[in-house]
């Protein structure tokens, strides 16, 4: 049974992506951090560059920060990983610019890299945390607004153009960007709410759909049954009346002397001819039915593939000669024996050269068997009417019989091949076909090797 996910799942696995989104961002920040504070670490030891030991102290707490973050983070702390490593950037900025502010009293534009931690907090931290970080650095931008205020000379046009015109919108683009972060948050447990609700119908329907399959599995089992019962009840029922008709009419052919009444002696020549027919086709569905049950036992023994090809060559030869058909075995005395059931055996090339014999209007029938690794491949080839690629899909169906003219006017219910194909099958071999129209057909099926030695 299909279990329903339920809208908490949903989320949760929402959740997990998020988790895996952040731990990559994080460690690609961090290294980035890495490599660009190292960078900038290296420039400040350069002869032509003169900078102060505090820029250097800074910049080699950012790293050690960093490094220490890309640890937590590789051992799965991603929240510890991430305030840590807002945190570092944010006291870093802080500090470049509070000691630019005491070293150049200069206050300007760098005063908005405050919005690099606030932006990197809604992306590794969560939405909730812009506000902590926004409120921080608001706080971190009046200390630095403070200490320009005490350092720098008082002049009102410079003070509020450059100070307070960068430090006031500085300020509020923090709350700003906090706000927007808020809201992509928002806008993402929406999403993951709308995907649960849709994943919840979607299990419905599809839990409603299994049901419906197993339903309808279980009528066509059940129908299927009935019918295999049905089949095997009617056969059953009809093989006995028509055996008692047989010898009935066997019995009043030998009663009659010379060419007395010969109308009579002809009908009931016709009589015992479709009786026959008949019987052959009862003992067909009989056999159709217990092999599509699974109820035939299987008589298996090391079999010399020869005697078989043989025993049944041998069955045709009188049809076959007064057909003016030739007859050709190509199976060479040393091919090992073959594990198989002799009557069955005996039946699929029965079945074969019985179909070559009535659908070859001229020509010759072949009969070949050879060894394949562990197989032994047996083929019937004949020289007759082909069959067409249309009906080579339908060939090994029950009760199917091709369209052509020749298979219509002989006599049969399309269940020889549908046999012989269950029988190889239960063989553990396979069964196929080789033919194209007017150039006649081959048939091959497989059959084992037989164990050495055999099993008891």
């Amino acid at each position: 049974m299909a279990e329903q996910a339920s809208p908490a799942a949903a989320i949760g696995l929402g959740k997990q992506a998020e988790w895996v989104r952040k731990t990559l961002l994080l460690n690609v920040l961090t290294l980035s951090s890495i490599v660009i504070g190292s960078f900038f670490l290296a420039l400040m030891y350069l002869p032509i560059v003169d900078s102060h030991w505090v820029y250097k102290l800074i910049f080699v707490a950012l790293i050690a920060c960093c490094v220490v973050s890309f640890v937590l983070n590789r051992a799965g702390r991603v929240g510890l990983a991430a305030v840590l490593f807002t945190c570092s950037l944010t006291l870093a900025i802080f500090g470049v610019i509070l000691f630019g502010v005491f070293e150049a009293a200069v206050v300007g534009w760098v005063v908005y890299y405050f919005l690099v931690p606030v932006l990197v907090a809604g992306m590794v931290v969560g939405a909730r945390a812009t506000f902590s970080f926004a409120t921080l650095d608001a706080l971190l931008i009046a200390v630095v607004t403070l200490a320009a205020r005490r350092v720098l000379p008082y002049d009102p046009i410079y003070w509020s153009d450059d100070v307070l015109g960068v430090v006031i919108p500085a300020g509020v683009l923090c709350y700003v960007m906090a706000i927007v972060a808020w809201l992509y948050a928002r806008s993402l447990d929406e999403a993951l709410r709308q995907m649960a609700e849709q994943s919840q119908q979607l299990s419905a329907a599809n839990e409603e759909i299994h049901a419906f399959s197993r339903s309808l599995e279980e009528k066509v089992a059940q129908r299927t049954r009935e019918l295999r019962n049905f089949v095997s009840m009617v056969a059953h029922d009809l093989r006995n009346p028509l055996t008692v008709i047989r010898g009935i009419a066997d019995l009043l052919l030998e009663e009659q002397a010379g060419d007395v009444d010969q109308r009579r002696n002809r009908h009931i020549s016709m009589l015992a001819t479709n009786v026959e027919h008949m019987l052959d086709l009862t003992d067909d569905l009989l056999e159709m039915s217990h092999l599509s049950a699974g109820n035939v036992e299987f008589d298996m023994e090391a079999l010399p593939i020869q005697m078989v090809v043989e025993e049944v060559c041998a069955g045709f030869e009188a049809r076959l000669a007064a057909k003016r058909l030739g007859l050709k075995v190509e199976v060479s005395p040393d091919l090992a024996p073959v594990w198989a059931d002799h009557l069955r055996l005996t039946q699929v090339l029965n079945n074969l050269v019985a179909n070559a014999y009535h659908y070859t209007p001229a020509g010759a029938i072949f009969v070949r068997a050879r060894q394949v690794d562990s197989l032994v491949e047996v083929s019937v080839s004949d020289t007759g009417i082909g069959i067409s690629a249309e009906d080579q899909k339908h060939l090994f169906q029950q009760f199917f019989r091709g369209e052509h003219e020749v298979v219509r006017k002989t006599k049969g219910a399309g269940l020889g091949l549908a046999i012989s194909q269950a029988i190889v099958e239960a063989h553990g071999g396979q069964i196929w076909v080789e033919s194209e129209v007017g150039q006649g057909s081959t048939f091959h099926f497989t059959v084992s090797v037989a164990p050495n030695p055999p099993p008891a």
